[in-house]
Formats: C-alpha cells, structure tokens, sequence
C-alpha cells in the first residue's frame, strides 16, 4: 500500500480538529450547502476546488489500508471517512492559505526531497522518474503538476502547523504545576507511569490545537467556502 497516510493522516491534529463539517465552532456563517456545481467539486475554499474524484481516491486507499489491518469497513464507515477526509482536506487548503499569507515557502529542492522519500515512488530503495509518472497517474488520477502542487500545499500546511506546535511549548513553572495535578488526581497504581515529559507533551498538543483552531476560525470567517454535501454522502 502507498505511503498515501503517512504524509496525510498522521499529524497530531488531525484527530482533534474538525471545522467544517462538525459544526463545533460558532460563527462559521459562511456554508452555501447545494447541489448547483459543473466541474464535480466536494467543496471550495476561496478560489480552489477539491474535486470529488480526490476525495474518492484518498478515501478509498485509506479504507484499504484499514482492511489490510483487518478492519472491517462498511457503508457506514465510509460514509464517516469521506466527511473526515473532505474536513482534513479542507482544514489542509485553509493552513496552506495561512501559511501563504505568512509568507511560507516550499523550493523545489524540499519538494523534490518530499517525492524522492516516497516508498512507492522507489524502486529497490531509489527514486525512479518513469514509476513516479506511472504511479501518480495510476494512483492519484493526476498529472505529476496537479500532484506537485498538491504536495507543496501539503507540506507548507504541515510546517505550518508544526511551527504553531513549537510555539505552544508551555513555561517549566506551568507544566510543573500540571504535572503535580496530575499525580495528585492519579491513582497510585498509576502515579508511578505518569511522566513530566509526557504531560508537557500532552498540555503542548492541546495548547497547538486551540491555535490551530483559533487560526482556522478566523479564516473561516473571511474566506468564502463551499460543501456540496449530495456529492460527498453520494457520489464522491
């Protein structure tokens, strides 16, 4: 199975957040929910579309890799990865955008890198030009344009949301008093696994996602955006 989920599923937000389609934030007034769409978008964010053919794609090599993990995945579950998958899609274009507007840049030699490193792009441990063609069209339905493009928003979106990561690294003073709380709440059998450096870890990636969300809530709030659900429960 492609490395696909590497680059897209293991990020330590994405459990955690989730804008556009669980409407757990106030304020997000700007959905036009229809059906009157020609070129076969999911949604839009601002002037980009996601197509219904990506999400289907992304979708189905993500439930493979759950089968191939003995995971049973019926109507009901893909139906629930679709909506997870367009929220992670859309939550990716919303971070590229920020990231543009800070001024982040991915050269084309870190791009380059990115393609390079990619398992499936590799043939007995190297890059090889003819597979990478082969298997972006096969794989991803794209030309290697589109699929670079795609790549690039990727990557700023994740530098992005590792530099908020870094900055919500709390004070010593704090996560000495967190870590205290904890072993003063925690049963004894339990007190002696409790770490300092796991609880900073955790008080870290929660202080993030409240960034992220922060961050995400305002853009939503002035960039226009777009679902057309009847393609994401059906076709899509």
């Amino acid at each position: 199975m492609i490395s696909f989920l590497r680059k897209h599923r293991k990020s330590i937000f994405v459990a955690t957040i989730s804008v556009f389609l669980s409407g757990s934030f106030v304020g997000l007034g700007g959905f036009y929910f229809t059906s009157r769409d020609t070129d076969g978008a999911v949604a839009r964010i601002g002037a980009t579309k996601i197509p219904a053919q990506r999400l289907l794609i992304r979708v189905n090599q993500y439930a493979e890799a759950l089968r191939e993990k003995g995971t049973e995945v019926d109507d009901a579950m893909m139906s629930r990865l679709k909506r997870e998958m367009l929220n992670d899609m859309m939550i990716e274009e919303m971070m590229a955008l920020k990231a543009d507007e800070l001024g982040l840049k991915v050269t084309n030699d870190e791009l380059s890198r990115d393609i390079r490193a990619t398992p499936a792009f590799q043939r007995e441990g190297r890059f090889d030009q003819e597979l990478y063609f082969r298997q972006v069209r096969a794989i991803f339905r794209e030309n290697p344009q589109e699929y670079e493009r795609s790549r690039r928003k990727a990557i700023k979106s994740g530098r992005l949301k590792q530099l908020i990561y870094r900055m919500s690294k709390l004070p010593p003073a704090e996560v000495d008093a967190a870590y205290a709380a904890v072993l003063k709440t925690a049963p004894k059998k339990d007190a002696a696994k409790v770490t300092k450096a796991a609880v900073a870890q955790n008080l870290q990636q929660q202080r993030a996602v409240e960034l992220i969300n922060h961050c995400l809530k305002q853009l939503s709030a002035r960039v226009e955006h777009q679902i057309w659900m009847d393609r994401v429960d059906g076709g899509a």
